[in-house]
Order: structure tokens, then C-alpha cells, then sequence
């Protein structure tokens, strides 16, 4: 038997009332298992507490006011199982509220206005006179360092003059 199965079969186990193999078995989990040994300790003594309270006396007139408290609890339900709920001022005055706030909300945010599709000239584009780099040639980009990023290669290639990667230079 695991923790789940004893948990389970408790009260059963406490009551006797396990079948004798079952009974045993719970027997046995619990010489093996502390932490079910303290469960079952904790429970006997909370059922040892609860067995050992003096009983209760109720006063003389108790029943008259149980059943005057009962009789008032059974006439408020039958009152309230005849509300049919909201009337229709109620919910004429929340149509007319969520019909408000819609038309609020309308106007503030300026739903009903016409979609305007902006449309902008045409534009051609042109080759530019100049090119944004010195760099036109794979000379330059064979003579940078093979250690530089990109960014910093294209910094370079902007500042240096453009004899740095001319071809007469490396000699070919």
C-alpha cells in the first residue's frame, strides 16, 4: 500500500471496517512510513479532543426560535423566487446608457469621420553624381584588414583618400 491508498482508505482504517488484508496493510504502511504514522497520530488525537468536549444543552425555548428562524429563512426564499427580475424602465434606462457611451465615444475618438487615403507624387530616382564611398573596385576591399568589422571597414573606405586602394599602388 502507497500514501495514496492509506490517505484514501483512512476513515475506513480508524472505523475497522478495511477487509482484514486491507486492514493489514494499512497496518504495515504505517510501521514504515513516518510521515502517514504522523498523519494517522494527529488525526487520533484531534478525534480523542472532539470525543472528549462535554456535550451541549440547548436552552428551553431553542426549538421555538429554530423553527421561527426556519419559517422566516422558507418566506424570504419564496419571495425571492418570485422576483422576475429588472422591469423594462431598467432596461429601457441601460439600453439608452450603452447607446450614450457609444455615441461618446464616437465623438471623441472620431469614428465617424471619412477615412482619408493620402496619396503622394510620384518620385523618380536618379543615379547619384558622386557614389556614397570611394570604394568602386574589389581593391579596396581586398587591402583592408581581414580583422575589421564591417562598420569600421566602411568608415575607413569614406575617409581614406582614394589613391590608399588605387591598383598602381599594390603593384599590379
Amino acid at each position: 500500500m502507497d500514501c495514496l491508498d492509506f490517505r484514501n482508505q483512512y476513515l475506513a482504517y480508524v472505523d475497522q471496517t478495511l477487509p482484514r488484508a486491507a486492514q493489514s496493510a494499512a497496518e504495515g504502511h504505517l510501521a514504515v512510513c513516518g510521515q502517514c504514522a504522523r498523519h494517522d497520530l494527529a488525526m487520533r488525537r484531534g478525534l480523542l479532543v472532539l470525543r472528549n468536549l462535554p456535550s451541549v444543552e440547548p436552552s428551553s425555548d431553542f426549538f421555538d426560535r429554530l423553527t421561527e428562524t426556519l419559517q422566516r429563512m422558507e418566506r424570504a426564499e419564496e419571495r425571492a423566487s418570485r422576483y422576475r427580475g429588472p422591469g423594462v424602465g431598467s432596461f429601457a434606462a441601460a439600453a439608452a446608457g450603452v447607446v450614450g457611451v457609444g455615441f461618446l465615444a464616437a465623438v471623441v475618438f472620431n469614428w465617424t469621420a471619412q477615412a482619408r487615403n493620402l496619396s503622394l507624387a510620384p518620385v523618380v530616382a536618379r543615379m547619384p553624381a558622386v557614389a556614397p564611398f570611394p570604394v568602386s573596385n574589389s581593391s579596396f576591399v581586398a587591402s583592408a584588414s581581414a580583422g575589421l568589422p564591417i562598420w569600421p571597414a566602411a568608415m575607413l573606405g569614406d575617409q581614406a583618400p582614394v589613391r590608399f586602394a588605387s591598383e598602381e599602388l599594390l603593384g599590379r
